[in-house]
């Protein structure tokens, strides 16, 4: 009983890696194309397919932390931080004198 607009539009999967599983999510047009291109697929080409996925993930993530990283680099350029509280005063630099020394 769930409506159309509801569902969501991205599928689970699950891809298994030397390190362990990699759970991933893609559009229901990427998943068919992935399965067309998984099929009839020999060992060697998996596992090049797997350290390609792997790579894009990777470097999806790195990707992400960068983006991230300038938004706030931007947020601290746009933005100028005052302490909270009352202002110290100000004290006027004055330098102090030195009293004159006498003569023996």
């Amino acid at each position: 009983m769930s409506s159309g607009k509801n569902e969501g539009k991205y599928k689970k999967f699950d891809i298994q890696l030397s390190e362990g599983p990699l759970t991933l999510y893609a559009s229901p047009s990427v998943l068919s194309a992935l399965e067309e291109v998984t099929t009839e697929m020999t060992i060697y080409k998996g596992v090049r397919l797997g350290q390609v996925l792997k790579a894009a993930y990777n470097q999806g993530r790195k990707d992400g932390r960068r983006e991230i990283i300038e938004r706030f680099e931007a947020i601290k350029k746009e933005t100028t931080y005052l302490p909270p509280g009352r202002p110290r005063k100000k004290t006027a630099n004055i330098t102090p004198t030195t009293p004159a020394t006498t003569g023996p």
